[in-house]
């Protein structure tokens, strides 16, 4: 009887357990990823999961190649304390970089508030690149906080987030243009962009389309790439604007753009009619590299 009492006490035991290891889901698989906000915070757990279990340098190891990705899924870390990028599975060119900086197309600063996250989580909704569909998209991410790391993922809504403008509407369709070029960066890094930019005929974004072109410069103002001048590269902002005191006025401004981006006017050449024009340039900083293009204005 004492034999046959002990085992119904272990069946019970084993009975609790797993019920616990079901309303806990330490045992449970992951959750269908049509249930794309469960999915995301049990596909960070697994990041926090690995920390715990490995530390700190072998997690931002792992998840900085593909095995930290799966579909529209991958994994991001930031240091909480600096804000500078640490682990990026699909965006290497994030690592190294200031996060708390970040800017949507929307103007919204997101990158604040994914650094600011606390251990209680939180979402953040915000327009960025998508790997998987090389474009832009409203992406959903959960970010949580784990000692001086943040982890994050995210899933994208299905379309772009707002009407792409068209060129009747010459300012929004330059902003556009800029956003389409800052998302190849996000995706290929400062020396793939140069030579995308080099090219007049680069694709997918276009490096020139009618009179905008895409141009980057680096943070003191000399050209890195530019399709329809080539001349320019190698030449500093003043020296190509200097020749009266509103262009180097325009130079010094455009250095000082940030990630949010601002407009410049200047006088320059239209490459389409030939003619010295008004030209407005809209140019964003992102890390060390400043990314622009305008439109050009008659009289």
């Amino acid at each position: 009887m004492f034999i046959a009492a002990m085992a119904a006490v272990a069946v019970g035991i084993f009975a609790l357990a797993a019920c616990g290891n079901d309303d806990d889901g330490a045992m449970a698989g992951p959750p269908p990823k049509t249930e794309r906000d469960a999915y995301t915070k049990w596909y960070v757990q697994q990041a926090l999961d690995r920390y715990e279990e490995t530390g700190r340098q072998a997690t931002i190891d792992y998840y900085n190649n593909e095995a930290g990705s799966n579909d529209q899924w991958y994994v991001f870390i930031i240091d909480a304390n600096s804000g500078i990028g640490v682990a990026h599975a699909t965006i290497p060119s994030r690592i190294g970089f200031n996060s708390a900086q970040r800017v949507d197309i929307t103007g919204y600063a997101y990158g604040r508030d994914l650094v600011d996250s606390d251990e209680s989580g939180h979402w953040v909704d915000y327009v960025f690149y998508n790997p998987q569909t090389d474009t832009g998209g409203t992406k959903h991410t959960w970010a949580i906080r784990r000692g001086d790391l943040i982890f994050g993922s995210g899933w994208y809504e299905d379309t772009y987030p707002v009407p792409r403008p068209t060129k009747a509407e010459p300012g929004s369709y330059t902003r556009a243009f800029v956003e389409d070029v800052i998302w190849f960066y996000e995706s290929n890094g400062r020396s793939a962009l140069i030579d995308h930019l080099d090219s007049p005929d680069s694709t997918d974004p276009p490096s020139v389309d009618g009179q905008w072109y895409g141009f980057a410069v680096d943070l003191d103002g000399v050209v890195l790439a530019h399709p329809t001048v080539p001349d320019n590269v190698g030449q500093t902002l003043h020296e190509i604007l200097g020749a009266t005191p509103e262009g180097l006025a325009a130079a010094d401004e455009m250095v000082t753009a940030t990630e949010t981006g601002k407009w410049v006017d200047y006088v320059y050449l239209n490459p389409q009619s030939g003619q010295q024009e008004t030209k407005h340039t809209w140019i964003v900083k992102r890390d060390d590299i400043l990314i622009a293009s305008g439109w050009y204005e008659t009289g």
